[in-house]
């Protein structure tokens, strides 16, 4: 299984692939695993794959299914966030506070980021799969904070 480290700073996170293409074969389908420590921010920079756009973008439904852990010795309830928001055609607004056995879909629009609150790691099985042709995760990143990205490594298409 393919494990990949994402991000940077408080918004590293890692990625295990383990139901991407080229590891998993399947139609349409793509899984993986997101962990991400106490304090950290993932799926940073808010991006959006709700539209066909061969090469650059492919329509795609997402699911994340969260577990969180608690790093207070004490045992504090562990708890996260997710946000997703739309533009001005496909309107969304959810901001969820979320904890071990949530799930948040995400049908459309911008979705970012995952938070994992100072004293829980955040756990996210994500699932996403679409109508278009091409098996791929190609996303568009929202203008307005694609430049993080540039910070760390090369970017990805900006809309």
């Amino acid at each position: 299984m393919p494990v990949e480290l994402r991000g940077a700073g408080i918004a590293a996170r890692e990625v295990r692939g383990f139901g991407l293409p080229g590891v998993l074969d399947a139609d349409s389908v793509l899984v993986c695993e997101v962990l991400t420590p106490a304090g950290n921010w993932s799926s940073w920079p808010p991006h959006k794959h709700d539209t066909e756009r061969p090469g650059l973008e492919t329509q795609l439904e997402e699911i994340y299914y969260f577990e969180t852990r608690s790093t207070d010795p004490r045992g504090t309830d562990p708890v996260g966030y997710q946000r997703v928001y739309g533009t001005a055609e496909r309107p969304a607004d959810i901001l969820a506070e979320v904890r071990t056995g949530d799930v948040v879909l995400v049908p459309h629009g911008w979705h970012g980021p995952a938070v994992a609150a100072p004293d829980a790691d955040l756990y996210y099985l994500n699932v996403m799969a679409g109508p278009g042709p091409e098996r791929a995760w190609l996303i568009c990143d929202d203008p307005a904070h694609a430049w993080v990205r540039e910070t760390w490594v090369a970017p990805k298409a900006v809309c």
